[in-house]
């Protein structure tokens, strides 16, 4: 459908210099940790980890943590897999425990509760060590669960997508695993076992397989871009013989290496560095990194930016004027919402002995700023003029994610653009 936009758009009046808000810190009670962060930051999936239930929860800032049930190591004591959670942070998905008591991939939302992939499974999905598979990742629209099955007669780990429309999609590779998804799911990516112990880094576009590595250390990719066209994790750098923070940068024909670095305190050729989460725009990658082949010898969280290059936590922290709790200890940064808005941190509080989660917000969100530059402008107002003469986000000329439905019911419409023209109207993001 094509229309005009007929209401006529005030100019935006030039503010001469205004500062950002300060960052500040959010506390989840101890005992809770973070795994996936929605596209903004205010919502956010994990593991019980304060009573090792490692129950799915889903934290909001208005509900707090709310438990998601069938936990599977109190009841069978098998867990694995990683709780993510979509762009709109109304899906989550995890391994959790099915009906007929065994590990399986499962996905959360608000209308359904759980919905499992398996049972009822098919005759070449086998069950293996109280497990049909595990769950490790979340296409952003919240349909497709990635992570993979046990395949029979093989008897190896199959990698696979599953979605309530679709059913079981496998993807071609002999023992593999998938890690991550993109917006739509078109993008996956994980690791492939090379055969002789040590995994390789794959992303599978559209179906095709692009190997990122073939050096023999055990590397894979751990997050995607919106797109697929960021995809970070761990790989080999060879030069160094040191396993680094890598980015991969989709070039148009197949995915470009940056090697992002090392920790300054690391052990080289014992500590290794991984990225874990990335930003939609590329711009801010974070993880953690293990200082020396014993884990307790130090793991402390990293950080890259293209100004900064890869920081310390604890340094990122101190530039930005934020400090840390008492008694705490940081250990990783686990994710950053696509948008940039947060990330979500880990570490030890020593006050009850365990894990804990707080949520870094760097600033506030920014929904009318569709090109991330921090300013709602007239490039901006084009994007948000091609959408709403789109209208329906189900078109599928619309961007990915439908950026410009700004109240999410599905439409960019004249509700829409009231929201737009007020942001416009102000030009700097809070």
């Amino acid at each position: 459908m094509n229309r005009l936009i007929t209401v006529a758009v005030s100019a935006a009046s030039v503010v001469a210099s205004a500062g950002l808000a300060a960052p500040w810190i959010e506390e989840l009670a101890p005992g809770f940790y973070v795994t996936d962060l929605s596209y903004d930051g205010t919502a956010a999936a994990g593991n019980i980890v304060g009573d090792y239930s490692y129950e799915t929860f889903r934290w909001t800032a208005a509900t707090g943590v709310v438990p998601l049930g069938q936990a599977s190591v109190p009841a069978i004591g098998v867990g694995g897999g990683s709780p993510d959670i979509s762009y709109d942070g109304k899906s989550v998905s995890a391994s959790i425990l099915s009906s007929d008591s065994n590990l399986t991939l499962g996905l959360w939302n608000q209308e359904t509760g759980w919905l499992e992939a398996f049972p009822p499974a098919p005759e070449f999905v086998m069950i293996q060590d109280q497990a049909y598979g595990s769950a490790w990742g979340l296409s952003g629209d919240g349909n497709s669960v990635v992570g993979y099955y046990y395949r029979t007669p093989s008897y190896h780990v199959q990698p696979c997508a599953w979605s309530q429309q679709n059913g079981l999609i496998d993807f071609d590779s002999p023992r593999a695993r998938l890690n991550a998804a993109s917006y739509d799911g078109s993008v996956v990516a994980g690791w492939e076992d090379s055969g002789l112990g040590p995994w390789f880094p794959m992303v599978w576009r559209d179906g095709t397989k692009y190997f990122l590595s073939d050096a023999l250390g055990s590397t894979q990719v751990h997050s995607l871009s919106l797109d697929g066209t960021f995809a970070v994790g761990m790989g080999l750098d060879e030069y160094n013989a040191q396993q680094s923070a890598v980015i991969w940068r989709w070039n148009g024909s197949g995915y470009d290496t940056v090697f992002a670095g090392y920790h300054p305190d690391i052990v080289y050729s014992w500590g290794a560095a991984m990225f874990t989460s990335v930003t939609d725009d590329g711009n801010i990658a974070v993880g953690t990194t293990r200082l020396a082949f014993n884990p307790n010898q130090g793991v402390r969280a990293i950080i890259w930016t293209p100004e900064t290059g890869l920081l310390d936590g604890g340094e990122f922290l101190d530039s930005i004027g934020v400090n840390l709790p008492e008694n705490f200890e940081l250990r990783d940064f686990q994710s950053v919402s696509p948008d940039g808005s947060v990330i979500a941190a880990a570490g030890i509080n020593y006050d009850f002995s365990t894990f804990q989660t707080i949520l870094i917000h760097l600033h506030e969100p920014c929904p009318a700023d569709f090109n991330s530059d921090r300013m709602v402008e007239d490039s901006d107002f084009v994007l948000f003029a091609n959408a709403y003469d789109m209208l329906d986000c189900s078109d599928p000329s619309m961007p990915l994610r439908c950026p410009s439905d700004m109240n999410r019911d599905g439409f960019v419409d004249d509700a829409d653009f009231v929201l737009f023209a007020s942001a416009y109207d102000m030009l700097l993001c809070p």
